[in-house]
């Protein structure tokens, strides 16, 4: 098997399925690989290995149509389809993954990926021992069992998987750039505890209702009674003055704590959410004649080229792009 305990940068290519097996066995665990094109491929795995949690991240294609048999990864192996498609049938169902629908191979499991010949993939390997580790932390306890999430990674339901899988995005377009700062091996570990946290808490697993109850500890009443003001009221006309109001403490004390707990303003919040809802109608409407300019001023954006702009940095790409890419997608099904 290929050593590759030392190696951080990965940039690997070949047409033999017993190089991508080994390979990939050493990023993200033992496994078996079937395909009727053994010496046929066109595998490509471009990525990082992180130095202290050993996550790997990068991005992963074979050339061929394969199927990935797994029991015991002893790693979590998350993937998002950039282009095409693949399937995991794990516990009597089938998950079908595409760009808008991530997967996550839980350890110990017995389940079958087939990965289309067109796929190419996101995919992050967090070790298991680094999963617990992470988590026995957040909870302050050792864990009894261990962490089995959900296989499916919706985006499209929940923005915080987006954002998840965007903050990967823009990594590995960057990580030549990362390679090459200096003192990796003193800022990378907050990455890497932050990928892991943020995934903990972002994705149903066996631990939520632990985590949650964790998160209501610290975060105060009146905030939560803030978002969930946010949330049902989004489409109306919110201001500061109305926030303030229903919070009940000073102005001072409202954003300093709102900044700190989620790490934007109360407008700022509001206006992503609104972005977020829009985004989300412009994905799964049929409807070819929905008019992106109503929809912005029914979701409270009076200023149409700004609202353009702010969705474009949300999402990294235009309303018109977003409508008239669901459209093809859905031509060429």
């Amino acid at each position: 098997m290929l050593s590759l305990s030392q190696e951080m940068d990965l940039n690997h290519y070949s047409s033999q399925a017993d190089f991508a097996h080994h390979l990939m066995s050493s990023i993200c665990g033992e496994h078996r690989l079937e395909t009727s094109c053994r010496d046929k491929l066109d595998f490509h795995y471009e990525g990082i290995r992180l130095p202290h949690k050993r996550l790997a991240m990068g991005k992963i294609s074979y050339g061929a149509h394969v199927c990935i048999n797994t029991s015991n990864l002893r790693a979590y192996s998350i993937s998002l389809p950039v282009q095409g498609k693949q399937v995991l049938n794990v516990r009597g169902a089938e998950y079908i993954s595409n760009c808008d629908k991530g997967l996550i191979l839980s350890n110990n499991e017995l389940q079958d990926l087939v990965i289309d010949k067109d796929c190419i993939k996101y995919q992050v390997v967090i070790p298991e021992h680094s999963m617990q580790q992470v988590l026995g932390e957040l909870l302050h306890q050792p864990l009894d069992y261990p962490v089995l999430f959900n296989p499916e990674m919706n985006l499209n339901v929940d923005s915080s998987l987006f954002v998840w899988w965007k903050n990967i995005d823009n990594f590995l377009n960057l990580r030549a750039q990362f390679k090459g700062v200096q003192g990796m091996q003193l800022w990378s570990e907050d990455y890497e505890n932050f990928l892991i946290k943020a995934l903990l808490l972002s994705q149903e697993n066996n631990y939520s209702g632990m985590l949650r109850a964790l998160c209501n500890q610290y975060e105060p009443e009146y905030l939560r009674k803030i978002c969930e003001f946010i949330r049902q009221h989004a489409h109306e006309n919110i201001c500061a003055d109305d926030l303030h109001r229903i919070a009940g403490v000073s102005k001072t004390k409202l954003y300093q704590e709102f900044q700190h707990y989620y790490g934007t303003s109360p407008l700022a919040f509001l206006r992503k959410y609104r972005l977020q809802q829009i985004y989300k109608i412009l994905k799964s409407s049929s409807n070819k004649k929905l008019s992106i300019s109503k929809l912005a001023y029914d979701w409270g954006f009076n200023h149409l080229g700004r609202f353009s702009q702010e969705y474009r940095d949300e999402f990294g790409e235009t309303p018109t792009e977003t409508k008239h890419k669901i459209k093809w997608e859905n031509t060429n099904n």
